[in-house]
């Protein structure tokens, strides 16, 4: 544990609780991510239980991008034979570098995503056509995993999400108590497509496709109002995490995950609905 967290019961804990925010990472803390991972170069596409974060991570110049756009309205319509970088072109859609490798600029991500050849509309299509097979919600995204080394496109994935089955009971159980909550994701979520599905938390609080330096500016900025918990699971919450006055790891998951985010937290949990219990001994 990096710093001492006391804990405590009583009057003066349900005082503190209304200066309390607690800010959730989304795949791995809120909801179970699902991903259908296409290897570009071997052209293998299946199911993948590894992150993209952790994906990228192994390479040496590695960048994921989220592509900021919804499937249905502009990519579905796209015939399977176009490039994806002449799509990305000609829709204007905007391309968010979530994770990156250090030395790595976000300029030099999407030069590379937009000169890339080999990604054709068909290997979208077909990794979202498995994706829909899945449990879901209908909010789903399309990302790159960009190798710089070879300013290749080194994997292409499509992600949807669920919920942990505690996940909705705890937002409600926070929101009645006078917490104030947010998420910080690095995932394509917009916040009229999750709002519906998050109705405890006001829609000004939902912030998608969010790289580890703006997770970590949202905590600094909260820490002039609340005294914040940040809840990551993965590398790309480490800044978040570390810039918090509380620390909390989620092993919901399984995941590579480096030993400094090990290292930074304060508390581990294998269950969302522990969030409660650690606010109510917040002293």
């Amino acid at each position: 544990m990096r710093k001492e967290v006391r804990m405590g019961v009583g009057a003066g804990a349900r005082i503190r609780i209304m200066e309390l925010a607690v800010v959730f990472d989304g795949a791995g803390v809120l909801y179970a991510p699902f991903r259908i991972i296409k290897n570009i170069e071997r052209g293998v596409t299946k199911r993948s239980r590894v992150s993209g974060i952790t994906c990228t991570a192994h390479l040496e110049r590695g960048a994921m991008a989220i592509l900021k756009t919804r499937y249905e309205e502009t990519l579905e319509k796209a015939e399977p034979s176009k490039k994806l970088s002449d799509v990305i072109r000609e829709e204007k859609i905007e391309i968010k570098v979530v994770y990156k490798k250090k030395g790595v600029s976000d300029r030099e991500v999407v030069e590379a995503i937009l000169e890339d050849k080999d990604v054709k509309l068909k290997d979208v299509h077909e990794t979202m056509s498995f994706l829909r097979k899945c449990d879901i919600l209908p909010v789903v995204g399309v990302g790159v995993i960009m190798d710089l080394a070879s300013k290749k496109t080194k994997y292409l994935i499509a992600g949807g999400i669920n919920f942990f089955p505690g996940t909705q009971n705890l937002l409600k159980q926070l929101h009645e108590m006078g917490v104030a909550i947010f998420l910080a994701s690095g995932d394509r979520i917009e916040k009229d497509e999750m709002a519906p599905y998050l109705p405890d938390m006001p829609p000004e609080n939902i912030f998608g496709m969010m790289n580890p330096e703006g997770k970590c500016k949202l905590v600094r900025k909260l820490k002039e109002q609340y005294k914040v918990i940040m809840v990551g699971d993965d590398r790309n919450d480490y800044l978040a995490m570390r810039e918090a006055d509380i620390a909390v790891l989620s092993l919901q998951e399984e995941a590579d995950r480096p030993g400094k985010i090990f290292e930074v937290a304060d508390i581990r949990i294998k269950d969302i609905g522990e969030i409660k219990e650690i606010i109510e001994e917040i002293e």
